[in-house]
């Protein structure tokens, strides 16, 4: 079976409540069972120790069943974000008013419950890949950037958003605010993510109604002095 036709098949599956434990498990049942336990496992456990051991147990399945269900463990981990995905715009209570609201929901989501962005960070991994499941994922990436640029542009025609910026650049920046604190949420456990997203919002803000933002001259900045850059806590020096 191609690889978007399963993540289609396995998240439509997923969606529509048929799991019933009593039954006999088909092939299909299993995968979708797999799945909803990879979301509990990446719930309780750090991305590392999560893999099919953890998964089949989690699972109450013998450790074959994630073989058989999924081709690679890059397809469990793609099913398993975007059906975690799905359900959570299912389960919304209240509608945003505007993309930026949106995105901020997603945070908010994320720090309540930052299994999901675990295992977006080994998604990303894959995307560099050469194979079919690398393809599926920039593409429904890419999909996301166009519904953001879509949603930005309607809050403009809306009154709601002054942007004199291209909408793809303003949706790119607010994207970037994003991700870059689901990052910092992993590493920086006390972060208060929430508050940063307001006061990053408050700067993009500013700057999409700005007519001309100057180019940066790399010819005219002087060269850095490498002796007084901080060192990465996390590269070797």
């Amino acid at each position: 079976m191609r690889c978007d036709v399963l993540v289609q098949t396995l998240t439509e599956g997923l969606s529509d409540g048929t799991l019933d434990a009593e039954q006999p498990l088909p092939e299909q049942t299993i995968a979708e069972r797999l799945v909803r336990a990879a979301i509990r496992a990446y719930r309780l456990h750090p991305f590392n120790d999560v893999d099919a051991a953890v998964v089949a147990d989690v699972a109450g399945l013998p450790l074959d069943a994630v073989s058989r269900a999924f081709p690679t463990w890059d397809a469990l981990l793609l099913v398993t974000y975007d059906h975690w995905t799905a359900m959570r715009s299912s389960t919304r209570r209240r509608t945003p008013t505007c993309t930026v609201e949106h995105v901020r929901q997603m945070l908010a989501e994320d720090v309540a419950d930052p299994g999901r962005v675990r295992v977006l960070a080994g998604v990303i991994n894959m995307a560099g890949a050469g194979t079919s499941f690398a393809d599926l994922f920039r593409k429904r990436y890419q999909d996301y950037v166009v519904g953001l640029t879509v949603g930005l542009q309607r809050d403009v025609d809306a009154g709601i958003e002054s942007i004199v910026i291209a909408p793809e650049r303003a949706a790119t920046q607010l994207l970037a605010v994003y991700e870059g604190l689901q990052i910092q949420m992993l590493v920086r456990p006390h972060l208060d993510a929430l508050t940063e997203f307001e006061h990053a919002v408050r700067a993009l803000r500013e700057g999409w109604r700005r007519r001309h933002v100057p180019a940066w001259d790399l010819g005219s900045v002087p060269a850095w002095d490498l002796g007084s850059v901080p060192t990465s806590p996390i590269l070797p020096a």
